[in-house]
C-alpha cells in the first residue's frame, strides 16, 4: 500500500505504521485509495443510500446537512420568518420542516447521501466548547488553543456511529460502543436525550449511571439540561412547560388551576443511580436508555439483563439501549462493558464484523471509535478522517513514552486513553502484576488461528482403569472452557493436555510434575474448580482442567486422576477442607504438598506446629495471593531456557492469558487462583535446590533421564542454564 508519510522508511516509526496499518482493518481501508462515493452506492426504497458501516465511503458536502447550525453561527437565530402559530404559515412550516429532518433523517436526493435523525439534531442544535487556534504552530506541531461555543463538525466517525445506532433500533437490536477519550460522546448522548424530549410526546429517556457524578456537575444530565434551555430560547419546537424541573428529571406538560390531571406534551428525560443496586434498572420503559460510563459500571450486565425485560416482549423491542465507554478507565467493572462489546448477539446488541482489532477474522464486536477517528487536526472540512497523519502522532507520541524510562503502568495508560483498537481500549492500566500489553499481543497472535493453534492439545476425560492407574480417553464431541467471561451453560468442561506425562521406564517420576489446586467444596455456585500441571523439565503448563460438576466429590475426584496420570504433587488452597477430606478417604495425601516453609521464611504464615488439612498446601491469603501473581508476572517475562523464548510467548492455555488481562482484585478469577498455589509450590522448589546446590554442590540430576537423550533437548534442559537459581525438580 503507497502512502505519504513523514516516517523514514525502515524506522522503528514506519515500521510500526506499516503494521498497524496491515493489522487493523478498518484502519487499512479509511487510508486506502479504493474506498467509494455516495454517489456510487446502492440506495433503499426511500432512495438513500445504504450505508456499510465498516467499509465508510468518502464523505462529501457535508455543511449541506449543517444548514440550520450555519444559519445560527452566522445570524444568532435560525429564521428571520416571522413567529407564527397558524399552521399554513411560512413560520409554521419551516420548523415543521426541521422536526421531520429531526426524527426520519435528511436526504440529499443528488446523490442519495444522508444522515439519522438523531445525528441532524445533534449536528444543528446542540452547541458545544469547540477548540480554536489562537497561536502559531511549533515545530513539533503543538499549537496554543482556546474553547469557544459552536457547533458540532461534520466527522465521519459519528457519522459511522449514529447510523450504527439507526441500523440497531430498526432491527430491533441495541447498540454498545468501545471509544478513544474526548470523542464528544456525553455531549451526543445529551443531544439524544434531549432530540427526544422535543419531538415524542409521552416518552421517556433514560441516563443510567453507577453514580450520580457521571450524570451531574459535568455529565450526561447536566449537558442535556444546557440544551433543553438552549431550545426554549431558539428553537421554534421546544417544549418549555414542565410538570417536573429537578436536578435528576425533567418532564414537558403543564396543570391546570385545581386540577390534578397533567397536560401537554408530558416527554420526560429521567436520570438514574444505580449504585450497586441492579434491580433499579427495572421498570425503565424507556424511547432511549443510555448507560454512561460503562466501563466502570458494577453489575453492569445484570442490570441490563433487568432492563431488557422493561422495553422487550419477545421478539418485540420498544426502545433502544446505549453502553458507552471510555479507553483507559481506572477501576474493576470493565468486565461489563467488554463482554457488551465482543459478545453482542448475547445481549441483543447489533454485531458488527470486527474490523477494529489487530489480526481477526471473523469475530463479531459492537461498535468502536478509535483515536486514529477524526483526530484534532487530522480530518478534512467534511470530516473524512486522515488516518495516516493520526497514526503518525500517536505512534510518535507512544515511542516517546517508550524511550522516556516511563512505568508499564503509564505506557498502558497512555495506549488505553487513545486506543487504535478495542483490546487496547479494554487494556487494564492499574492495579495487576500482570504483564498485560504482552499477554494481548500474544492473544492477538493466537485469536485469528484458535482452532488450529489448540487442533494438537490433547482434549478428553480421565477413567481410572485400576487402583490409582489413570487413563486418557480423546472427546472429540467436548471442548474445554477457554473463554473468559465463560457464558457457557455447560460448565463440565474437559481436560486439556499439551504434553501426555513422560515416563522414565514404566513410570513417570515422582517430582518431575508439580500442580496448582483452587478449588470448590459447595455443590451450588459460579466459582469453577481449576487444576494445572507444570512440567518442572521444561518448566512450561503441560495440562489443566477448568470446570465444575454438580456433586463437589466429582471435582475432587477429577483434580486426583490428574494428579495421579502425572505423578504429581499439588499446591491447593487449604481455606476449604473438601479437598483434604477426599485425598485422605482416598489414602491420596501423599499427592498433597506440605506447605511451603517458603511461606514461614517470608513471614508469610507464622503457625508452623499445625496437623491435618492446615499442614498442607497453602492458605490464600491477600498477601500470598499478591506474591503468587507476582512469581507467575515474574515467570511470564522470563526466559524459558528450553524453548528459547519468553515464557508468556508459549503458554498454550488460552482461558488463563484471557484471565490475566482481565484480572482485578475485585473479581473472581479461577485461573489465577490455582496458578497462585502453583507458582508459589514452583518457588518452593526452587528453594530446595539453591540449598542442595549450596550443600552438595548438585550436578545436573536428570542428564541419564531418556527425556534428554533425544537429539537437540539436552542442550535446552533447563538444568544447563547459566542462571542455576532457575532451577526447579
Amino acid at each position: 500500500m503507497l502512502m505519504q508519510t513523514t516516517f523514514v522508511d525502515g524506522s522503528e516509526a514506519y515500521n510500526e505504521l506499516v503494521s498497524t496499518l496491515d493489522s487493523i482493518e478498518l484502519a487499512n481501508y479509511i487510508a486506502g485509495s479504493n474506498r467509494l462515493k455516495a454517489k456510487d452506492l446502492k440506495r433503499d426504497d426511500e432512495g438513500r443510500v445504504i450505508v456499510n458501516i465498516i467499509k465508510p465511503h468518502i464523505l462529501e458536502d457535508t455543511d449541506y446537512f449543517r444548514k440550520a447550525a450555519i444559519h445560527f453561527e452566522k445570524h444568532k437565530c435560525y429564521t428571520f420568518l416571522y413567529p407564527s402559530g397558524d399552521p399554513s404559515s411560512p413560520y409554521k412550516k419551516h420548523w415543521d420542516e426541521e422536526k421531520k429532518r429531526c426524527i426520519n433523517g435528511y436526504t440529499r436526493k443528488s446523490d442519495g447521501e444522508w444522515i439519522p435523525g438523531y445525528y441532524y439534531y445533534y449536528l444543528n442544535y446542540c452547541p458545544i466548547l469547540r477548540s480554536r487556534i489562537i497561536g502559531k504552530r511549533t515545530s513539533k506541531g503543538n499549537v496554543e488553543a482556546e474553547r469557544v461555543s459552536g457547533f458540532p463538525d461534520f466527522w465521519d466517525g459519528d457519522y459511522m456511529f449514529f447510523h450504527y445506532i439507526d441500523q440497531a433500533q430498526k432491527s430491533g437490536e441495541y447498540g454498545s460502543c468501545l471509544k478513544a477519550r474526548g470523542k464528544g460522546f456525553s455531549l451526543k448522548g445529551a443531544s439524544m436525550l434531549v432530540r427526544n424530549y422535543e419531538l415524542f410526546g409521552e416518552s421517556v429517556s433514560y441516563a443510567l449511571a453507577s453514580d450520580t457524578e457521571y450524570l451531574d456537575t459535568d455529565g450526561l444530565l447536566n449537558k442535556a439540561w444546557s440544551y433543553l434551555n438552549f431550545a426554549n430560547k431558539h428553537i421554534g419546537f421546544a417544549k418549555k412547560l414542565r410538570l417536573k424541573d429537578t436536578m435528576m428529571e425533567k418532564k414537558a406538560g403543564y396543570k391546570k388551576p385545581g386540577d390534578p390531571t397533567e397536560y401537554g406534551f408530558l416527554s420526560g428525560i429521567i436520570g438514574v443511580t444505580l449504585k450497586n443496586t441492579p434491580g433499579k434498572a427495572r421498570g425503565k420503559r424507556g424511547k432511549l436508555i443510555l448507560w454512561e460510563e460503562s466501563g466502570i459500571f458494577p453489575n453492569l450486565l445484570k442490570s441490563w439483563r433487568i432492563a431488557q425485560k422493561s422495553i422487550e416482549d419477545g421478539n418485540r423491542v420498544f426502545g433502544v439501549m446505549i453502553a458507552f465507554g471510555t479507553g483507559g478507565e481506572k477501576g474493576s467493572n470493565f468486565e461489563g462493558l467488554e463482554a457488551l462489546f465482543y459478545s453482542p448477539e448475547a445481549y441483543r446488541i447489533k454485531p458488527l464484523k470486527n474490523v477494529f482489532d489487530r489480526n481477526v477474522s471473523n469475530q463479531i464486536c459492537g461498535f468502536f471509535f478509535p483515536e486514529y477517528l477524526n483526530r484534532a487536526d487530522c480530518y478534512d472540512a467534511d470530516g473524512n478522517s486522515n488516518v495516516i497523519k493520526a497514526l503518525e502522532e500517536v505512534i510518535t507520541t507512544r515511542l516517546k513514552i517508550k524511550y522516556s524510562g516511563t512505568s508499564s503502568e503509564d505506557a498502558a495508560q497512555a495506549k488505553a486513553e487513545e486506543p487504535l483498537t478495542p483490546q487496547e481500549a479494554v487494556m487494564r492500566t492499574s492495579g495487576s502484576e500482570f504483564p498485560v500489553e504482552e499477554l494481548k499481543e500474544r492473544l492477538a497472535e493466537i485469536g485469528p488461528m484458535e482452532a488450529s493453534f489448540t487442533a494438537s492439545h490433547y482434549c478428553g476425560d480421565l477413567l481410572l482403569t485400576g487402583l490409582n492407574i489413570v487413563e486418557f480417553r480423546p472427546r472429540p464431541d467436548k471442548t474445554p472452557i477457554r473463554e473468559w467471561p465463560i457464558k457457557r451453560p455447560d460448565l463440565e468442561g474437559v481436560v486439556e493436555i499439551i504434553a501426555l506425562p513422560k515416563k522414565t521406564g514404566d513410570k513417570v517420576e515422582f517430582g518431575r510434575y508439580i500442580g496448582g489446586v483452587d478449588t470448590v467444596d459447595d455443590e451450588y455456585g459460579t466459582s469453577l474448580f481449576d487444576i494445572r500441571i507444570l512440567d518442572t523439565y521444561t518448566d512450561t503448563l503441560v495440562a489443566w482442567w477448568i470446570g465444575r460438576f454438580r456433586r463437589a466429590e466429582d471435582n475432587f475426584a477429577q483434580a486426583a486422576k490428574i494428579a495421579l496420570l502425572y505423578n504429581a504433587q499439588l499446591n491447593y488452597e487449604n481455606k476449604l477442607k473438601g479437598f483434604y477430606a477426599y485425598m485422605v478417604n482416598k489414602s491420596l495425601t501423599h499427592l498433597l504438598c506440605d506447605t511451603p516453609s517458603i511461606l514461614f521464611d517470608k513471614s508469610m504464615i507464622k503457625q508452623r506446629n499445625v496437623y491435618g488439612n492446615k499442614s498442607k498446601g497453602t492458605p490464600p491469603t491477600t498477601l500470598i495471593n499478591a506474591w503468587g501473581r507476582r512469581l507467575q508476572a515474574d515467570w511470564m517475562l522470563t526466559k524459558n531456557e528450553f524453548y528459547n523464548d519468553l515464557n508468556y510467548k508459549v503458554i498454550r492455555d488460552i482461558g488463563w492469558i484471557r484471565e490475566c488481562i482481565s484480572w482485578h482484585i475485585g473479581g473472581n478469577f479461577d485461573r489465577v487462583s490455582s496458578s497462585n498455589m502453583l507458582f508459589v509450590f514452583r518457588e518452593e522448589r526452587i528453594k530446595h535446590i539453591k540449598v542442595l546446590k549450596d550443600n552438595r554442590n548438585l550436578e545436573d540430576p536428570f542428564s541419564s533421564d531418556p527425556f534428554f537423550q533425544q537429539e537437540g533437548v539436552a542442550s535446552k534442559s533447563i538444568f544447563n542454564s547459566v542462571d542455576f537459581a532457575n532451577i526447579i525438580i
